[in-house]
């Protein structure tokens, strides 16, 4: 073997357990390795991240090389591992490294896990082969740089004041020119980041990093001062940090609020002119501002304000552009005037840049021109003349454009003709003034003067009122106005009213009556100072009574002298007619007939009358009855009070007339006897009543079956009352008469059923207005239903058919109700039972009649047998020593006939006979033959009066065994003996292990008991303590919270007997101790 390189430095030693026969190559091969070694250049570089394993390999070509001998693995200048290849491969690791560290083979490498920081170096993989080849090439080892790389715990933005800032926030708002400061920090990493600030895609200057080595990880601040500019708009400032710890940049970002000012504004919209009246829409543009600019509109040097004025408004709406900047735009909306005309409107912007800054706003302005049409005024404002005379009415005005294309003049609205020269001058565009050469009536009015233009036309908004002066005519007005009451002595007003005149305030009246005149007014002789200064229109008439009754008319006066008369007016009075008259027929009126009353007047008054009132018991007037003619009808107890009439008309009502009416009633019931009265027999007491109006006075009386009840009849008596009238029913004065019976009176205390019954009837005498009336009834003596019989007692019907009806009849009064009942429940109501579906054996019983009325009830019975055909069973039983088959029938009727078969294995049937029935009606015997040796099949029909049922049959197997040939009845006796045998032996047996089982606990406690001395207890005493039975005594006293009683406790110390076993004392103080001798005794 030759040695293949020299090595300087040390390695560690590494202590391996070899077998004798390879320690000697072991030595060589550390020998080897104190050769110190030479530096060369790395061959490969691993970079793998902290806390993974990493495979580092180390290739030998066998073919260039030769046989390979061993191999050493070094950290930088330290051996780590080394691996001896023979017969058995030998490994040795560095113990600093022998969990993490693993050398391999095929291919051959070194593995360490989770790898550290500290595991960042260069590794040398040294190969030492047998016999070296002239071709291997591997004389200075395999080198290997290994990079230990961990990822950034984080990356953080801080700002100028040491706040973080977060992942794609936003910071500000800055303004343009400012200086932004940032601090980008990239934490805990390796191997050393590069880091970088941008925008977009331009980096930013910035100071150097700084870089803090700490644990083998670096910390990196970058920091950026940048002055912000426009192009800073919506751009994104990001922190780049690249390393080989993380596979793709990570990028950490913000943006920048910046505010900029506004780079321009302009102003359009009217590029020419307007015209007065058009919409007008000025749009003022800003651009480049952030944030948006605050807009102010001006008229000159006016603030315009869309709140003092409906007709303008002003819109205004921002725009974000993709650069962040605003787009602001605002329209001036309004409706062109001429005040508008040549006046500059500016738009003035700024927003908060401009304001901080203390600059100018911006603005930008235009000047309008508005066309508009004329605008007149008229001139004087009032004119007042007489006819005939020359009146000049003015016309002023200005416009845009100023020369006129039409002018015209109007009267109360209406186009005045300018063109009749006769009467009119001037009214055209030369000469825009109206001249009237002679005024007239027809002249008076309001004048306008409209002019027109080419852009329109404009009429004046005051007007010229002419007045022309003229005499007037008049009418007679009254206030009131209709005909006046005399009885209302009431004043009434004529007024002279004016129809026409100009003016229209009259300064003298004439009044006439009738054509002849009374007054002018005003007079102002001395003599009617008060008639001086007065309203001459108005004539007062006081007090007016008939004496007015006249026709007036008057005569005005004016500046323009006196009109003509007025028509004639009328002044009508009302007067009320005279007293009254009252009478009716007939005289004395009678109840539910009808009485009329007659009102009649001498003097009718004005104007006639032909109404009249009237009023009943001082209530009314009644509204509904106007003629002089009233008849009531019916005449009730109402109708008897006092009545009274007067007339009216228009001018009021007469004087009133009163009588009062008297009424009779003939006899009537006010309670009849009803036409059946019925009363239990047994009843204790028994009336009729009855009550009969009548006025005058009636007498009543009571008959029985038509004769007269006597008065010293005891049977009966009679209470009668005098009733007053009643109002709430409308009632006269009546007789209340009750006929009482006398029970006490009557055979046996009560009513016989059959001679008691009879008519009787309240009878009542005449008065002055009616004849004698009379009512009845039938007195039935009423009992509970007895004698209660039914149709048929017992009913036999077939299963599946319908039975026949079924009546039952009672006595009583009265008639009584019927119900049917089954099992307890309704199935029919009325006296025949009908059942209208097929009976079924369930449905058979006892049905029971229940008659009813109000006294009582009372029942009978019917049953229905349910016939069916019968059904067999057959059981097999050994009777006096023969094996015999009993086929029982159940069937209604009981009674059955039976017939016996055998059939065969060929299916064949062979006749037994009936059987023998014995003594029972319902079973057939049949005795089986002693020689059968085969199965064979028995059956057996029983038959009714109904017809025969289903066959029942049993298989014979065999001759029974003994058990089997025993009564069912006997069988269970024989068990039940055999099972109370033994509970007996079971319960004696229990009986003799517990006495076992006592004595022997009783020798346990002698034995121990004599340990003391003497026993403690007498002999039988041990069962009666509470311990006894129990394996292992309890481990206190049985009483140990309570030392009031008399026992002896183990515990006290006390005691003369002084200490000993304690459960022994435990079972003493159960023994009594006597106060008197203080012996022991056994409690009982």
């Amino acid at each position: 073997m030759v040695e293949k390189r020299s090595r300087k430095g040390f390695p560690k030693m590494v202590r391996v357990l070899l077998s004798a026969s390879i320690s000697s190559w072991l030595a060589l091969w550390i020998c080897f390795g104190l050769v110190g070694r030479s530096s060369a250049q790395v061959d490969t570089t691993i970079s793998r991240q902290e806390s993974l394993s990493v495979e580092l390999p180390c290739p030998v070509n066998v073919d260039k090389c030769g046989k390979l001998h061993s191999l050493n693995w070094f950290k930088g200048d330290d051996r780590i591992a080394a691996m001896l290849l023979g017969e058995s491969n030998v490994t040795s690791v560095d113990k600093e490294f022998d969990k993490r560290v693993t050398v391999k083979q095929n291919p051959y490498s070194l593995v360490i896990r989770d790898l550290k920081i500290a595991d960042e170096d260069i590794y040398l993989c040294d190969t030492t082969f047998f016999i070296p080849e002239e071709t291997c090439d591997n004389f200075n080892g395999y080198r290997i740089a290994l990079r230990v790389l961990v990822p950034p715990t984080e990356v953080v933005i801080l700002d100028a004041k040491g706040d973080r800032i977060e992942n794609g926030s936003s910071v500000g708002p800055m303004q343009e020119r400012q200086s932004l400061k940032a601090t980008c920090t990239v934490k805990n990493t390796r191997p050393q980041p590069e880091v970088g600030w941008f925008r977009g895609t331009k980096r930013l200057t910035t100071y150097s990093p700084s870089h803090d080595l700490h644990n083998g990880l670096y910390t990196t601040t970058l920091e950026l001062d940048w002055p912000l500019t426009r192009e800073d708009l919506a751009q994104d400032i990001e922190c780049r940090v690249k390393s080989a710890a993380i596979p793709n940049t990570t990028v950490t970002k913000f943006r920048v609020d910046l505010q900029v000012r506004p780079t321009s504004i302009d102003i359009n919209g009217v590029k020419h002119h307007t015209v007065q009246g058009s919409k007008v829409v000025l749009t003022c543009d800003i651009h480049g501002a952030r944030p948006a600019v605050n807009l102010t509109w001006y008229n000159s040097t006016t603030v315009i304000n869309p709140s003092e004025n409906d007709l303008t408004e002003i819109r205004i709406k921002s725009f974000e552009k993709n650069d962040g900047t605003y787009h602001t735009q605002s329209e001036l909306i309004f409706n062109a005037s001429r005040f508008e005309n040549d006046r500059a409107f500016r738009c003035e912007a700024e927003n908060v840049v401009l304001q901080i800054n203390r600059e100018k706003p911006i603005s930008s302005a235009l000047t309008l021109e508005v066309l508009y049409p004329p605008v007149v005024k008229v001139s004087p404002s009032d004119i007042i003349t007489k006819t005939g005379e020359v009146v000049l009415l003015n016309c002023e005005y200005v416009a845009n454009p100023a020369s006129l294309t039409k002018v015209e003049w109007y009267r109360n609205d209406d186009l005045v003709n300018v063109n009749d020269t006769s009467h009119y001058n001037g009214g055209n565009s030369e000469n825009v003034a109206l001249v009237i050469k002679s005024t007239e009536r027809d002249d008076i009015g309001n004048y306008s003067c409209q002019l027109s233009n080419t852009i329109g036309k404009g009429i004046s908004d005051q007007k010229i009122n002419l007045d022309v002066h003229y005499v007037p005519s008049v009418e007679i007005l009254m206030i009131p106005e209709g005909p006046v009451k005399e009885s209302d002595e009431s004043n009434v007003t004529l007024f002279c009213n004016v129809l026409d005149a100009n003016p229209l305030a009259l300064t003298k009246v004439r009044w006439y009556a009738n054509s002849t005149l009374l007054k002018e007014l005003p007079d102002c002789e001395e003599t009617r100072e008060d008639l001086c200064h007065i309203d001459p229109s108005k004539l007062l008439l006081e007090s007016i009574g008939r004496g007015f009754f006249y026709n007036y008319s008057c005569e005005g006066f004016n500046s323009a002298g006196w009109g003509p008369r007025s028509e004639d007016k009328e002044l009508m009075v009302h007067y009320e007619p005279g007293p009254s008259t009252l009478t009716h027929f007939p005289l004395v009126a009678v109840k539910k007939k009808s009485v009329t009353f007659s009102c009649s007047v001498d003097d009718p008054g004005y104007p006639d009358t032909n109404r009249y009132r009237w009023l009943r018991g001082g209530r009314g007037p009644l509204q509904d009855i106007v003629t002089k003619d009233w008849t009531v009808e019916p005449v009730g107890l109402d109708s008897r009070t006092n009545y009274s009439c007067y007339a009216y008309n228009e001018g009021g009502k007469g004087v009133m007339a009163t009588v009062n009416l008297e009424v009779h009633a003939p006899p009537f019931f006010i309670k009849n006897l009803p036409p059946y009265t019925g009363v239990l027999h047994s009843s204790p007491n028994a009336t009729l009543t009855c009550r009969i109006e009548c006025v005058p006075r009636c007498e009543i009386s009571w008959q029985k079956d038509g004769e007269p009840i006597e008065k010293n009849d005891t049977r009966y008596f009679v209470k009668e009352k005098y009733m007053e009238a009643s109002p709430a029913t409308g009632d006269f004065e009546s007789m209340l008469s009750v006929l009482h019976f006398n029970m006490p009176s009557w055979p046996l205390g009560k009513f016989d059923i059959e001679a008691d019954n009879a008519n009787y009837t309240c009878v009542s005498t005449g008065n002055s207005v009616g004849t004698s009336i009379r009512s009845r009834t039938y007195f039935g003596i009423e009992y509970a239903p007895d004698n209660v019989t039914v149709s048929e007692n017992i009913v036999y019907v077939q299963e599946d058919t319908i039975p026949g009806r079924v009546i039952c009849k009672a006595r009583a009064n009265p008639e009584p109700s019927y119900k049917w009942l089954f099992k307890n429940e309704t199935i029919a109501n009325g006296n025949a039972l009908i059942i209208n579906k097929s009976m079924k054996r369930t449905n058979n019983g006892t049905y029971t009649c229940l008659s009813y009325n109000k006294h009582g009830n009372s029942i009978a019975k019917t049953v229905i047998e349910v016939q069916f055909k019968p059904r067999c069973e057959i059981e097999r039983r050994e009777i006096d020593d023969q094996d015999t088959l009993i086929c029982t029938a159940y069937g209604n009727p009981v009674e059955s006939d039976f017939s016996w078969t055998i059939k065969a294995d060929n299916e064949t049937v062979e006749d037994l006979g009936s059987g023998d029935k014995k003594s029972f009606s319902e079973k057939s015997f049949y005795v089986l033959q002693a020689d059968y040796a085969i199965s064979r099949t028995y059956r057996c029909v029983a038959n009714n009066t109904i017809g025969p049922g289903t066959f029942c049959e049993i298989e014979v197997a065999e001759q029974l065994a003994w058990w089997q040939l025993w009564e069912k009845n006997t069988l269970i006796i024989l068990v039940a003996a055999i099972l109370g045998l033994l509970l007996t032996v079971i319960i004696i047996c229990c009986i003799i292990i517990c006495i076992c089982r006592r004595r022997r606990r009783q020798d346990k406690l002698h034995d121990k008991s004599s340990s003391l001395g003497e026993p403690l207890t007498e002999p039988g005493e041990y069962e009666n303590l509470p311990f006894h039975g129990l394996q292992t005594a309890p481990n206190k006293p049985l009483n140990a919270n309570s030392f009031e009683d008399e026992f002896i406790y183990a515990d006290l110390e006390s005691q003369h007997y002084g200490p000993i076993n304690y459960k022994a004392a435990s079972l003493y103080t159960q023994v009594k101790k006597n106060k008197k001798s203080g012996a022991l005794d056994e409690p009982k």
